[in-house]
């Protein structure tokens, strides 16, 4: 979802108006290809207003066009959704990975999916993250 018009459509099938600061935002964190900081998405926006941002970044979440990653040093990460995410709800199956040497947060899949059974309960989300030597750090 690299171009203008598949960001436009996304948008439009969410029933979201096009605006510059959400084409902007969804352009940034497209062309990354993982997963990115609040603070790096603040560094590469121009001329935005903070509580906009928050909000569009929640309204994001709200349609199942971003997901919010926090990690134990309570920074937030956003990356794209996968297409089975909606506006009822988010379907996700991966590792969150952080890389101990660059830092990188990127969203892993995994080739099975990951279930978790507990005596007595129901689960029906399940946030794993994990941390190491991403590929281009242990090579």
């Amino acid at each position: 979802m690299t171009t203008t018009s598949s960001i436009k459509e996304l948008l439009k099938k969410r029933n979201l108006k096009v605006t510059e600061l959400r084409m902007a935002l969804l352009e940034i964190i497209s062309s990354l290809g993982k997963a990115i900081s609040y603070q790096e998405i603040q560094n590469s926006l121009i001329n935005f207003d903070r509580i906009t941002l928050y909000r569009t970044l929640n309204t994001f979440i709200e349609r199942g066009i971003l997901h919010k990653i926090i990690l134990e040093d309570h920074q937030s990460f956003y990356a794209l959704c996968s297409i089975e995410c909606s506006t009822e709800g988010h379907q996700h199956q991966h590792v969150h990975f952080q890389c101990n040497q660059c830092k990188e947060v990127s969203c892993l899949e995994t080739k099975e999916p990951i279930q978790l059974a507990i005596s007595n309960h129901f689960v029906d989300d399940i946030e794993i993250t994990a941390s190491g030597l991403c590929q281009e750090c242990y090579n």
